[in-house]
């Protein structure tokens, strides 16, 4: 039911965006009249707004998302083609912002107003503040321009060797980039559900009983402390891979962020849609998943 209601909302929002959609597909703003009305004919552009919804909806249960004119291609075939790009951006940033947030968080709520506290709580506002396309310039710069270290864009090189090595070398400076921003928020959740756990009661018996402080930490806090960190996490995860249109501009990254671009340039309606629906898709599954998380993690926690 929740689906359905986002694939008929995210349909009715872009259908009423500003413009013709014939014309745009026309490619031309003297295009002859017969061909816009056959292109509208041909779109369904010409029948009501309720009749379109429920026809995309019809398709979309069957798996189909429509055709894109622009590209000449069913639109799941060029999501499902850039996915994998998208995939592998999205895992190493949010697995470096994982364990580097989840680390740092520890250890600043473990030194709670300390040295160590504020440079971490410092460096995550800064990191969170960065406008994460101004950081990728940086980067390219720095990296790419000036030391010759690393390629400036792409995901592979346009020859030779373009094996694995060669994916990660692309891969080091958007996933970085993304990493600076997820990190930074990370680090905040992390810090306050480790200070909030380590004053609960079961944390208060656990050093009354005489067990090492590090034990206290990882064993009884952090695994409550988890939780908000994965809600998080999952709840981010449209955003990497839909919310990365600036860092797979930046860095000429062939994935879903760089198509959904693309599609906004070109008034691609049913790609444009098509992508949004997927992702909307994609981060309620991840919600599913955080429930089994929660359950993995707290027994006597059910399932929202």
């Amino acid at each position: 039911m929740l689906l359905t209601v986002v694939v008929a909302a995210t349909f009715v929002l872009v259908s009423l965006a500003p413009g013709d959609t014939a014309q745009v597909l026309a490619g031309q703003s003297g295009a002859d009249p017969g061909y816009l009305v056959e292109v509208r004919e041909r779109l369904d552009l010409d029948r009501p707004l309720p009749y379109q919804v429920a026809s995309y909806l019809r398709g979309a249960v069957q798996g189909d998302l429509g055709f894109s004119v622009v590209r000449g291609q069913p639109v799941s075939d060029a999501i499902l083609a850039r996915l994998g790009a998208s995939a592998l951006l999205a895992g190493a940033a949010l697995t470096l912002a994982a364990l580097l947030g989840v680390v740092l968080g520890v250890a600043a709520a473990s030194r709670r107003g300390g040295l160590a506290d504020g440079a971490i709580s410092v460096l995550s506002v800064l990191g969170y503040s960065v406008p994460v396309f101004w950081l990728g310039q940086l980067l390219v710069a720095l990296f790419a321009v000036r030391l010759h270290w690393l390629p400036a864009g792409g995901m592979r090189s346009a020859a030779g060797d373009s094996g694995v090595l060669d994916v990660a070398r692309h891969l080091l400076l958007p996933a970085g980039s993304l990493t600076v921003l997820l990190v930074a928020l990370v680090v905040r959740v992390t810090r306050a559900a480790m200070v909030d756990a380590l004053e609960q009661d079961y944390a208060v018996v656990a050093r009354a009983k005489g067990l090492p402080e590090r034990r206290v930490l990882y064993r009884h806090a952090l695994r409550n402390a988890l939780r908000p960190v994965i809600t998080v996490l999952t709840g981010y995860l449209g955003l990497v891979l839909t919310g990365a249109v600036l860092v797979e501009t930046v860095f000429v990254w062939p994935g879903l962020g760089r198509l959904l671009y693309d599609s906004v340039l070109a008034r691609d309606t049913p790609m444009l849609t098509g992508i949004l629906i997927f992702t909307t898709t994609l981060v309620v599954l991840a919600n599913l998943v955080a429930d089994v998380l929660y359950r993995i993690l707290d027994p006597r926690a059910g399932f929202r």
